[in-house]
């Protein structure tokens, strides 16, 4: 008893000297210095500034010298300080495994969750710091991330993404989908669930809510990769969709839903829907209606450029290049579009059934692709503060609930130093105008000297 007491004593003092040393020190501070900010928001940099960094937050922002005496200084060379890349629609879960949607009836959860993992770390080393996971994610591998135990972007996870029978997201095999027949694999990894009717619905919502999904994703109309939805097909009426908007709103979170077509549009904006993924062939009516009623757009420019059709799943005759052909058909004025009303727009490169290479070139030609539509600015913009607001419609659920995708004072340490300035270029960032046709490369690029997040560098080439 007296050695346990003794032992017992001794580690309380050492416990306490501890506290008190953090106590007494604070925060770890690193300043960064001799840098132009891009802000996230601005059209212009900030010029010859310099940034505190206290604790895994943005402390102060300034054009004069800051007094932090016992901060670490990085000397940013004159290079441009900006926040990390968001990417608001991933599948960090279906990309590297398999080359159809169908093979995912034949994954295995060790392969599934070490392609994620590969996949999460890809995205932080191109410069991603936060991505929202647009289907098959739950949140054990985003816990693992923020205790620093694998390396990887800030994770806003889906869980399955739901959908109808006979729908984007119905990827059973013909004995799964036959009445009677086993419980589909992509089900059992909750990668994808089949529900219909609103009760369905609702039960299928609640259960991502279980597995840590901070918001909810559903199909409502037909895609352009999948094998059983016609393009024009409608999945889910306004009080279906309606269903899963008050289930999200109950915990305090959004619903968005897959949607091409201008009528499965405008019956999610019925619904209450208040993000859109793809919903390329709106018409002016519903494109004003999204600016008007600030729903987020999360638009994959990429995916309409004619350079798809070279990849084989999407060439001319096939059933998925006869889908893209009616889509970039019907979406010929949505440049104009968007240049008009001004919607808002989020960085979404929607990355599915590829290898790693094929998806660090997809990554690449999506900025590019954007900026040549709608310029620099534009596209820094949706990957960094406007993606940052989209993530605060998490409420209460949030899991980041600081600012994200801008450098102010208060805002996450979500930081990248990049050589020139990309508000001119953006090849510092990767951009490209190759796609398919690009030289496979290294994880990461030279241009990008420093990759913080949450106040932890992950690169830093500046010393």
């Amino acid at each position: 008893m007296i050695v346990y007491k003794r032992i017992f004593t001794a580690v309380s003092v050492v416990a306490l000297s501890v506290s008190a040393s953090f106590a007494q020190d604070g925060p770890a501070q690193t300043l960064f210095t001799n840098v132009h900010v891009f802000d996230g928001i601005s059209e212009d940099r900030i010029e010859n500034a310099s940034v505190l960094v206290e604790g895994n937050l943005i402390k102060q922002v300034s054009i004069g010298a800051i007094d932090a005496p016992g901060a670490t200084v990085i000397d940013g060379g004159g290079r441009t300080l900006m926040p990390g890349l968001i990417d608001s629609h991933v599948h960090l879960n279906l990309t590297g495994l398999f080359t159809s949607f169908g093979g995912a009836e034949y994954a295995n959860w060790d392969g599934v969750g070490a392609m994620a993992v590969a996949n999460a770390r890809d995205y932080l080393m191109d410069g991603y710091t936060t991505v929202r996971d647009a289907c098959g994610q739950g949140d054990e591998m985003k816990k693992l991330i923020d205790q620093g135990i694998l390396a990887g972007p800030r994770i806003y996870p889906s869980g399955a993404c739901i959908g109808p029978q006979s729908g984007h997201t119905d990827w059973r095999s013909p004995r799964a989908r036959a009445e009677g027949g086993p419980v589909a694999q992509v089900e059992q990894l909750n990668l994808a669930v089949v529900a219909d009717g609103v009760d369905e619905i609702r039960a299928a919502a609640r259960r991502n809510l279980s597995y840590g999904a901070t918001q909810i994703k559903l199909t409502v109309g037909g895609g352009v990769s999948s094998e059983l939805d016609p393009l024009w097909s409608i999945g889910y009426g306004v009080e279906e969709i309606k269903a899963a908007v008050e289930v999200a709103a109950f915990y305090d979170t959004y619903a968005f839903t897959h949607a091409y077509t201008d009528e499965t549009v405008q019956m999610a904006l019925d619904a209450g829907v208040k993000v859109i993924e793809h919903g390329q062939m709106v018409t002016e009516e519903t494109v004003k209606r999204m600016a008007d009623e600030g729903v987020f757009w999360s638009l994959n420019t990429a995916g309409f450029s004619p350079i798809l059709f070279e990849h084989p799943n999407f060439a001319k005759g096939t059933p998925a290049g006869d889908k893209l052909t009616i889509a970039q058909d019907q979406s010929k004025d949505l440049i104009a579009l968007v240049k008009k009303y001004k919607p808002k727009v989020v960085h979404n490169v929607d990355t599915v059934l590829s290898t790693i290479d094929q998806g660090r070139a997809h990554r690449d030609f999506e900025k590019y692709q954007f900026a040549d539509w709608f310029g620099n600015h534009a596209m820094l913009v949706s990957a960094t503060s406007t993606a940052g607001e989209l993530a605060q419609l998490t409420g209460q659920r949030n899991p980041y609930p600081e600012k994200l995708g801008v450098i102010e004072a208060g805002a996450y340490a979500d930081i990248l130093i990049v050589d020139g300035n990309p508000l001119e270029d953006l090849s510092v960032l990767g951009a490209q105008s190759k796609w398919f046709d690009a030289e496979p490369r290294e994880e990461g690029f030279d241009t990008i000297r420093v990759i913080m997040k949450d106040g932890k560098f992950y690169k830093n080439t500046l010393g």
